[in-house]
């Protein structure tokens, strides 16, 4: 089948530039030639999909993973949701025209911009002797029952934990155009936080971040990226049901 033909694996959006080939990087085996449908002032990094349906597979999902990488060294990227696959190269096409205003809108929004990541974990325990320490008052009482006291230490941790990430955040939000933060994974995480930082300001982010987890010696700090800003693209692509917009 030709290659106009056959089903295509939607990466994500540009602006139109220069030589926008990246070789043979894309999903499938041997690996698929990640390439531009432009149209217009924009265009899709697609490649020939081995299926209209991609599995989630760790391999796909690293292969995603690795082009999003390399045209964010040298591109502003409007990423879109792993297994978007089209049906034909027309079909992108039609997609370009179609939500122009939508996908530049996006893209300008996003110009000269990277999403960094922030996990904050800790051992409870940890924690709580430290508050202990500091504070001889949160210590058990002769005349407390254990119950009363996991209450106490509970509502003091609560407490300090609240006020803990506050601060960071607070010490963060001034060098990213906006953060969000979304539910932890796992009982030992507390915050799991991402930033839309400009490409230019990542050192100065993460040296930030290095100066504000030297406050704490109770908690460990998760920092990644650069990534596509996933976490601050609200388009939605009137693709059809196979087509996970």
């Amino acid at each position: 089948m030709d290659a106009e033909e056959s089903p295509q694996y939607l990466y994500g959006v540009v602006r139109t530039a220069g030589d926008l080939d990246f070789g043979l990087i894309g999903l499938g085996v041997p690996p698929a030639d990640v390439r531009a449908v432009r149209e217009g002032d924009l265009a899709a990094l697609v490649s020939t999909s081995p299926a209209l349906v991609v599995d989630p597979t760790r391999a796909h999902l690293l292969v995603h993973q690795r082009v999003t990488e390399a045209v964010l060294r040298e591109h502003t990227l409007l990423p879109v949701a792993f297994g978007t696959v089209l049906r034909s190269e027309a079909q992108v096409r039609e997609l370009l025209r179609s939500e122009h205003d939508a996908l530049s809108g996006a893209l300008a929004a996003l110009e000269d911009k990277v999403e960094l990541g922030l996990k904050v974990l800790y051992h409870r325990e940890h924690l709580t002797r430290r508050l202990e320490l500091d504070d001889a008052t949160l210590c058990r009482r002769e005349d407390e029952s254990e119950a009363d006291h996991e209450h106490r230490m509970g509502a003091a941790v609560q407490d300090r934990v609240e006020r803990d990430m506050a601060a960071l955040l607070e010490g963060l939000r001034p060098l990213a155009f906006a953060s969000r933060t979304s539910p932890p994974v796992g009982d030992r995480m507390l915050l799991n936080a991402s930033f839309l930082v400009g490409r230019d300001w990542v050192e100065s982010f993460e040296a930030r971040v290095k100066s504000l987890a030297a406050r704490w010696d109770t908690y460990a700090f998760r920092f990644t990226g650069p990534w596509a800003p996933y976490s601050f693209v609200d388009v939605r692509l009137g693709l059809e049901p196979e087509a996970a917009a």
